[in-house]
């Protein structure tokens, strides 16, 4: 009898072991779907992606025309949005109705932007700099934007969009999307700028610029 109650003693352990095997696979697998990870005990990572995408139509003698063209998004603008959602004080000035990036600026300049490129202050953060030159007359005065705000689930977009109308000739072929509504701000920062083949705008031609900030997080 000694021997059986031994026996059974090992087999319940076995069984016992055997158990606790398929609960901790089970822990660990069922985390590994959650997180992608096989540390059961690890954070998800969570993560955010911001990009900017730009369109320019424009109406010469009552022809429109439209394209989408390559934008570069720059680190200093980057930053400050990263240092808002990160509850730190941005470069400049906090978001506010006066301040935020939902101004169109625009150039006549063609040098190609680089997201490296010093964009803040009343000398870099006008449009085009730090190279060109930002339009302020004729009718192409840096202004607000009509913006759209996101809504729902990733991903997700928010628009800028504004229509210029020449009140003389006119070469653009720049657009920015800046932070201030005066250029020579000492508070500007551009978060991204758009480069186009030049266009020659007579008086009363009209250009819609369309920035759209596009969300992705997961």
């Amino acid at each position: 009898m000694k021997f059986l109650r031994v026996e059974w003693t090992k087999k319940r352990g076995i069984i016992a072991l055997g158990a606790t095997v398929l609960v901790v696979s089970a822990f660990i697998l069922g985390g590994y779907v959650a997180t992608g990870n096989w540390n059961p005990w690890g954070n998800r990572h969570y993560y955010q992606v911001l990009n900017a995408n730009f369109q320019e139509c424009h109406t010469l003698s009552g022809v429109q025309t439209c394209s989408t063209e390559h934008n570069v998004l720059y680190d200093a603008g980057a930053l400050w949005v990263q240092r808002v959602t990160s509850g730190e004080t941005p470069f400049g000035c906090a978001p506010s109705t006066t301040c935020g990036f939902k101004y169109i600026a625009m150039s006549a300049g063609t040098t190609a932007p680089v997201a490296t490129d010093s964009v803040t202050g009343a000398t870099n953060g006008d449009c085009g700099k730090p190279t060109d030159t930002e339009l302020t007359t004729n009718g192409f005065a840096r202004a607000l934007g009509t913006v759209t705000d996101i809504s729902g689930s990733s991903p997700k977009s928010s628009t800028v969009v504004l229509t210029f109308t020449a009140t003389a000739t006119q070469a653009v072929a720049k657009s920015c999307l800046v932070n201030q509504s005066t250029a020579a701000n000492a508070n500007n920062i551009q978060l991204a700028t758009a480069t186009f083949t030049s266009i020659t705008l007579q008086n009363l031609d009209t250009i819609q610029i369309t920035w759209t900030i596009s969300w992705t997080w997961t």
